[in-house]
């Protein structure tokens, strides 16, 4: 239920953003390829590697799960210069930086 409600909010951001000036070359949505565990979170330096082949380093933190999550659909933002990750079943954006 709770993945439903946060994969409704990533689509819902996604429609308000293209809404607002936004293209949608600046969306992406992607499998995640990691396995972040409940005690360890996504941490700042962590690398985030996409099925799409694109790879990520964060420069923000979120610890905001209440169990494992294995290869979660991801929302890639590009805002300016800077990506934010939108993970399924973490309530908060993360600030990365592109890798390649």
């Amino acid at each position: 239920m709770k993945t439903k409600f946060i994969t409704s909010g990533i689509i819902m951001l996604g429609m308000f953003l293209s809404s607002t000036g936004y293209t949608d070359d600046n969306i992406k949505y992607s499998q995640c390829l990691n396995i972040f565990k409940e005690k360890d979170g996504i941490q700042t330096g962590t690398i985030i590697k996409m099925a799409n082949g694109e790879v990520f380093e964060t420069l923000s933190s979120a610890f905001s799960y209440d169990r494992n999550i294995v290869d979660p659909l991801c929302s890639i933002i590009k805002y300016k210069r800077y990506y934010y990750i939108l993970v399924s079943g973490v309530d908060k954006k993360i600030l990365a930086k592109k890798l390649n």
